[in-house]
This record gives C-alpha cells, sequence and structure tokens, in this order.
C-alpha cells in the first residue's frame, strides 16, 4: 500500500513509524497554498500543481494530519474518484472564523469580534473595549497548537498582545494563508477535548481528555500536558449532544474529529474549535487511543468513508500525554538528558521532533513541541500524579549559543 501524506516528514515521526511496521509506503509532499486561487478553481488548479512533482495515480490513499492541509486532501481525492467529505464543512471547520459565524455553531461559542491585522492597536482596543470589555483571548485566526493566543487582562496591555499575535499571524502565513485576530471573552473555567470520529452520520465520541496545567490566571495558554480516559456518554451527554448538533449542521461525515471546549465561570460549556482530523499531528490519537481503548486510530482513518469500521474498544484504562517546550528561546541543549529521565519513568512512547542545538521559541510564539511522551496509567488520578512527576524533573534546556 502506497499513501501520500500531505505534510512534513519530520512532524509525522509516529505516522511514518506505524507505516514502517504495517508495511506502507509512506511519501511526504508539502501542497502548494490556495491563497490568490479562486475557490471555484481549486479543483483543477491543485492536482495540476501537485502533479507536476508527484504521481498522483501510484498512491492508494492520500493523507493529512494538518489543519492547512485538510481542503487539499479532500480536492485531490476528489481528483482520484476516492469518497471525500463535504468540501464546505472541512473549509469552515479549519478556518476560526468561519467556524465561529457558522448558524449551527454560534450559539455555542463565546462572545468574540474579529480585528483585521492592518487595523491601528488603539483601533482594536477600542473595538474590544465596546463589544467585549475585559479581560478576553487574542489568537491568529489560521493559528493551531494554541501558537500565538494570548489572554489580555487590561486595556495597558492590548498594544503589546495584539502585536504579538500579528507576529505569529505573520510566522503562519505561508502554511496557513492570510488570517485576522480574533479576540473572544476569557472563560475562566476548565479546558478539555473530545476525539472521536463521525461515521455515515453517527458521531462516535471516543476519548475525552483534560488539559493541564488549569490555565487559570495565565496569561498564555500552551497546556503541557493531557489526561486522558474512554468517553463515557453517562457523564458527558452535554459534549454528545453539542458535537452532534455542531458537526451535523456542519455537515462533516466520515471523517475523524478533534474538538475543544471550555466552562465559564458560571459552569456553561462553550465550544473553541471542532477540527476535521486526528489531533496531534496524528499521534495524539494513534497513541491515546492506543493505550485507551485498543483502537487503531491510523488504520480507523484509512478505511473511514471506504468500508466499515468497528468504534468498540476493546478496553479501558486512562493514560498521559506530555509535551515539552522551552521555557526560554535558544538552542536546544542537553535533549538527551530529558529522553532518559523519560525512559526511567517507563514511557511507553517518546517522540523526538528537535535535536540539539537547534533554535526554539518558547511559548506563545512556537508553532511545534520539541518532543512529546505517552504513559499508560491505571487511573486519571495516577496520570494526573505522574504528570506532577514529570514537569518537575523533566525539562528542556536552551543556551543562547548552539
Amino acid at each position: 500500500m502506497k499513501i501520500l501524506v500531505l505534510g512534513r516528514e519530520e512532524d509525522s515521526l509516529d505516522y511514518l513509524r506505524y507505516c514502517e511496521s504495517h508495511g506502507i509506503e509512506a511519501t511526504f509532499t508539502e501542497p502548494p497554498s490556495l491563497a490568490g486561487i479562486d475557490r471555484d478553481a481549486w479543483q483543477e488548479v491543485l492536482p495540476a500543481l501537485v502533479a507536476e512533482t508527484t504521481d498522483l495515480d501510484s498512491f492508494d490513499e492520500i493523507v493529512s494530519f494538518r489543519d492547512g492541509y485538510q481542503v487539499h486532501t479532500d480536492l485531490l481525492r476528489r481528483h482520484r474518484g476516492w469518497p471525500t467529505r463535504d468540501l464546505d464543512a472541512v473549509n469552515c471547520l479549519t478556518d476560526k472564523t468561519l467556524f465561529k459565524s457558522h448558524p449551527a455553531v454560534r450559539d455555542f461559542v463565546a462572545p468574540y469580534v474579529e480585528l483585521a491585522l492592518a487595523a491601528d492597536p488603539r483601533e482594536a482596543l477600542d473595538q474590544v473595549e465596546a463589544e467585549l470589555g475585559f479581560p478576553v483571548v487574542l489568537k491568529p485566526s489560521n493559528g493551531f497548537y494554541s501558537a500565538g493566543v494570548v489572554r489580555v487582562d487590561r486595556a495597558e496591555d492590548f498594544r503589546k498582545a495584539f502585536v504579538s499575535v500579528k507576529r505569529v499571524c505573520g510566522l503562519l502565513r505561508d502554511s496557513r494563508g492570510p488570517s485576522q485576530i480574533i479576540a473572544e471573552r476569557y472563560l475562566d473555567g476548565d479546558e478539555v477535548m473530545v476525539d472521536g470520529f463521525v461515521v455515515d452520520g453517527k458521531v462516535t465520541c471516543l476519548l475525552f481528555h483534560i488539559k493541564l496545567p488549569r490555565l487559570t490566571g495565565l496569561p498564555s495558554f500552551h497546556e503541557t500536558g493531557c489526561v486522558t480516559q474512554p468517553f463515557d456518554g453517562v457523564k458527558g451527554p452535554e459534549f454528545q449532544e453539542m458535537l452532534e448538533r455542531v458537526i451535523g449542521g456542519v455537515g462533516l461525515d466520515n471523517s475523524a474529529f478533534n474538538a475543544e471546549f471550555r466552562y465559564d465561570g458560571d459552569g456553561r460549556l462553550y465550544i473553541l474549535e471542532c477540527a476535521p482530523r486526528i489531533s496531534g499531528g496524528g499521534a495524539s490519537v494513534h497513541n491515546l487511543l492506543r493505550i485507551c481503548t485498543g483502537l487503531d486510530a491510523y488504520g480507523i482513518q484509512h478505511r473511514c468513508g471506504r468500508e466499515p469500521v468497528d468504534l468498540t474498544p476493546t478496553r479501558r484504562s486512562a493514560a498521559l500525554e506530555y509535551d515539552f517546550c522551552a521555557a526560554k528561546n535558544g538552542h536546544l541543549v542537553r535533549l538527551e538528558d530529558t529522553v532518559a529521565l523519560l525512559r526511567d519513568l517507563d514511557a511507553d512512547t517518546i517522540l523526538q521532533y528537535r535535536e540539539n542545538g537547534q533554535f526554539v521559541f518558547a511559548p506563545p510564539l512556537n508553532v511545534e513541541t520539541v518532543l512529546t511522551a505517552y504513559f499508560a496509567c491505571e487511573t486519571a488520578q495516577s496520570a494526573e500524579e505522574l504528570l506532577d512527576v514529570v514537569q518537575h524533573k523533566c525539562v528542556i534546556e536552551t543556551t543562547e549559543q548552539p
């Protein structure tokens, strides 16, 4: 089996391992941006551009784990005559402004305003004060991985935050296209995620994640830990009901989904985003679903929409995912020490994306992790206890000189 993966090989280490262990030949490519191309011409133009360097007819499947390439994936699959998802649904779920304004979604999102990148910070501040007040959260509309997401508590801090988010929008422009800045009312409750699949119109929630540390009072939004359990429909009917309305209303089908939610101080639940893909570059859901339920996320994705899939868990346990990012901008040093400590803690899987000597940004400017570790745990409580150990014993060190 030959699969074309839209994305960078270095970002898909887990999927590459999976393909190698299953006798699958994976080829990676980064397709051209659709920015500047008329929507009506996408279907004709994109396959022609990709075909200049890639023989599309030689592949048995085309996948991507990046938001920015989901539309590309379905355009190329449609070119091959394979089953595809609704293009409007995929486009909506990979663009925060389209998502928040969709009729099926807008009743479930926190109050927000859109700020043009070219806006004067003073004018943007006036708009935020008039329509939202403080505290607010600023984020790029084309962002992912919490890149550039910043909490602003006071008007005096707004200009600095606005310029910071604008910078991230610029960094993401080449890969994600043009964007706006979204300002939304800050929600001070816990943030959680749900992963699952929608197959033939049925929404099946499989994993429930609590994002840690809890971010109340912190200026940025970069959780490092994720405690995961199999989804419990009895305890989480509000998530199931909201996702059925959102996913069904938008029109997504035969697809993975990753939805993020946050509570406000009064306990009301809001949806932050719902991406039409396996989360964490594929690695997060693949490892967490395997540990917690025994299911094969990549295998399900390969079959979804083509043949029947069984989403029945074969076991139930908990897991911990921990993303390592640098505390300070700089060149990485002594990564091997961190990896050795993780092995001593019986990490199930360790994925190292960067090497010693490479320069990395610290949150909120980083758009990627340095390394990620996954742990099998008996309970959610034991996963939280392990998180405390990991975040205090294992650190990512940087220096100003390589």
